[in-house]
């Protein structure tokens, strides 16, 4: 709200026996503006402590677009950070951001300048044979939220993949803007100053780097410091290199996905609301009902076996998509429903998986002497897997170990009604699901999806770590207003919610003695509990006390929100 209306319209509700207060605030108000209007904003902000507590927000969110305005960027930040509400806040930054015009991937401005300038007569804008339209990769959302994947998948990034190579034993020849993709045995990063950066491009609709996209390359943190003077926490672990593997950066040695800000906005969220996050993929009630059909028609020889599968699917039909605890039309909520969806098409054989490592139906061959499965609702989704974590004695400096994900599974008897039965136990899936853990790494690395799905479960275990530890007030407000960023203001996702994806069925047939069995099997959730990240006691390890000087010797510019420990 503009100040000059607040002044002139701040009395019309205000009962009587407040007209003195209002009398003075009015005052303040009126000299408030007048200090905006000369520039004057440390004297404006000085004058805010006086006012009414409903009113402050707004003056402060008034003073920080005449800072914004007038180019004191950090000025304004400050200004912002002052404000006690984290709605405020956002909505104050919301409100600059868009006054000055945001950048996301618009593609238009683009286009429209390559079609002007580059041999304008080729392209069909004006009658040429030629078009252009954005480029899109891994998966896409069309208009009734049907989940399906791009027929073009970005390739590796083989030439920028080497050129770091090459330039990773020569540091002084790497551009700063690519410092951050180089190996590092400890490489650290300012939550403080990392927001804060965050914050200066958003007012300034300049985009967010590479860089802070993905927090400095950070993909397994092993370290948290908390900062003794209760006003930063710097997260720490190795980097053996960023490459980009269809379209998504990883660390070239462990394959893990680099740690995205919105994955830490999302968790830190989630932790301090209580409310766990995920997706779900099941199939409707109705389709049970026709694929208990399907299934009877086939045993009946009804359905000939070779035209089963096409049929299952069909009597299937779609599936129920859902995204809770976080915006599904986000990277994140994207990435998780890909997750899901590729995993249990791994299941089926519809991907290949890894060598040594066994998909549900080469674990069907193996055990076929057991039996085939029948009459199953195969139930696989991620989980948590509680990682250990040790600390100084003074609870100022932790170590956290192990991996944050793992696979599960269920089982539940279909019903020829399309209910679900009890809940029965198959050990074949138990196989798969141990198989698939024992693989991860190796899965991994074949299909980069998971590395980011994994780097989820990390900012997960970092946020719960923070939850449970953190003790100053400086510290509780640093992690607020990293909950309180909208996680839209750093992910480009604007597609519509995923709703709904195809089922998928296929026809094994597997020789048992001299019987052939033809198994029919259809597919359908990642579920991130950041409570379950951690085991529940943090052990004592007094030798982390030698790590204290890290965190200490950042750079003091502020720009430096990450460096190089080692």
């Amino acid at each position: 709200m503009n100040l000059r209306k607040l002044v002139a319209t701040g009395s019309i509700a205000i009962a009587c026996c407040t007209l003195v207060c209002l009398s003075a605030t009015r005052g303040m108000a009126e000299d408030v503006a007048s200090h905006l209007a000369a520039g004057e904003f440390a004297a404006a902000a000085a004058m805010v402590g006086g006012m009414p507590a409903d009113r402050q927000p707004i003056v402060l969110a008034e003073i920080a677009s005449s800072q914004s305005s007038s180019g004191e960027l950090a000025g304004a930040e400050s200004t912002i950070r002052s404000m006690n509400a984290p709605a405020a806040r956002q909505q104050a930054i919301d409100d600059i951001r868009a006054a000055g015009g945001a950048s996301f991937a618009n593609f238009d401005s683009l286009i429209d300048l390559i079609q002007t300038t580059v041999v304008p007569d080729t392209w069909d804008l004006l009658g040429g044979p030629s078009s252009m339209k954005e480029y899109s990769q891994g998966v896409y959302v069309d208009p009734e939220g049907t989940v399906h994947a791009c027929e073009t998948v970005a390739a590796s990034d083989e030439l920028e993949n080497l050129k770091v190579s090459l330039l990773a034993g020569r540091t002084s020849a790497v551009p700063d803007a690519d410092r951050w993709r180089m190996p590092s045995q400890l490489r650290c990063v300012s939550l403080r100053r990392l927001l804060d950066e965050s914050n200066r491009r958003r007012f300034s609709g300049t985009p967010l780097s590479a860089a802070m996209l993905h927090t400095a390359g950070l993909s397994d943190v092993r370290f948290v410091f908390l900062d003794p003077r209760g006003d930063d926490i710097v997260i720490a672990g190795q980097v053996g290199g960023i490459e980009s593997v269809d379209g998504v950066l990883r660390d070239r040695v462990t394959t893990q996905g680099a740690l995205r800000m919105d994955f830490l906005i999302t968790s830190l969220a989630s932790v301090l609301s209580g409310q766990k996050f995920g997706c779900t993929i099941d199939p409707t009630t109705v389709g049970l009902q026709r694929s208990a059909a399907v299934a009877a028609d086939v045993q009946a020889d009804r359905i000939p076996i070779g035209k089963s599968a096409d049929a299952l699917m069909a009597a299937l039909g779609m599936q129920r998509v859902e995204v809770f605890g976080t915006p599904g039309d986000t990277s994140i909520g994207y990435l998780m429903v890909e997750a899901d969806r590729h995993m249990k098409q791994l299941a089926l054989g519809v991907h290949p998986m890894p060598e040594n490592a066994m998909n549900y139906l080469d674990v069907t061959d193996a055990t076929i002497d057991r039996g085939a499965p029948n009459g199953l609702l195969l139930r696989l989704w991620f989980t948590a897997s509680p990682r250990s974590v040790r600390a100084d004695a003074e609870r100022t400096i932790f170590e956290i170990a192990g991996s944050p994900i793992r696979l599960s599974g269920e089982n539940e008897r279909a019903m020829a009604d399309g209910a679900r039965g009890n809940l029965t136990k198959d050990f074949r899936t138990e196989m798969f699901v141990a198989d698939f853990n024992q693989h991860f790494d190796d899965i991994r690395s074949k299909y980069p999806v998971y590395g980011s799905l994994e780097a989820i479960y990390q900012a997960a275990s970092v946020s719960e770590l923070l939850r449970r530890s953190v003790k100053t007030p400086g510290h509780h407000q640093l992690i607020a207003q990293w909950a309180s960023t909208s996680s839209s203001s750093v992910s480009s996702a604007t597609m519509p919610t995923p709703r709904q994806v195809e089922s998928i069925a296929v026809l094994h047939r597997v020789r048992h003695a001299r019987q052939i069995h033809h198994v029919l099997i259809a597919s359908g959730g990642v579920a991130v509990n950041a409570s379950a990240t951690l085991v529940g006691e943090v052990a004592n390890y007094p030798s982390l006390s030698s790590m204290a000087n890290v965190p200490t010797d950042r750079p003091r510019v502020v720009q430096n929100w990450w460096w190089d420990a080692r």
